[in-house]
């Protein structure tokens, strides 16, 4: 099932979309789609925005025959209104179950995330550093200013994604994925 969006939700999608896609431009290998179909068991599931490895240590799914997902990404990122929360609800339960590294959900209706990460097989909400910044571990090097975001300041959204990738941490992710 698809959320349906209005235009700001849309426009927080497409946003994070631009921030995640710089993010890929500096790293080959890793796969970036908006509302990719991913299968999880036998249940169907469209997130607004998936990030998937293509290969190395860190692949999860496979994208099939290119039509959907099978498995689950790495990354996952839904934007919805409080009135959407029993699907939310469903997806974060199946993203849990089913391995999904990092599942940001975008609460419109606050213009907040809720940034959960896989820990010890539970999705558990990540604390911002410095109430600035939440660092990736499903994308290694994916720094998101998240009050940079809300201010729509492009030129630091993309400056903390820039710094971010230049670290070690995105370095030795990149090993893994083109050297055996």
């Amino acid at each position: 099932m698809m959320l349906k969006l209005d235009v700001m939700q849309a426009a927080t999608l497409a946003d994070v979309a631009t921030c995640v896609n710089h993010y890929r431009m500096h790293t080959p290998g890793v796969f970036v789609c908006v509302y990719a179909e991913v299968q999880l068991g036998g249940a169907t599931f469209v997130p607004g925005l998936v990030a998937q490895v293509n290969r190395g240590k860190f692949k999860q799914c496979d994208p099939g025959d290119y039509d959907h997902f099978t498995g689950p990404p790495n990354f996952a990122f839904d934007v919805y209104h409080e009135e959407q929360r029993p699907e939310i609800e469903r997806r974060r339960k199946a993203f849990e179950e089913s391995g999904v590294l990092e599942y940001v959900l975008w609460n419109s209706t606050e213009n907040k995330p809720a940034w959960l990460r896989l820990v010890e097989g539970k999705l558990v909400e990540v604390p911002m550093i410095d109430g600035e910044f939440i660092e990736s571990t499903a994308l290694p090097g994916m720094r998101f200013p998240v009050t940079a975001f809300k201010e729509r300041n492009w030129w630091s959204i993309m400056s903390a994604i820039s710094y971010g990738v230049t670290r070690l941490p995105h370095h030795d992710f990149m090993d893994t994925i083109w050297r055996k």
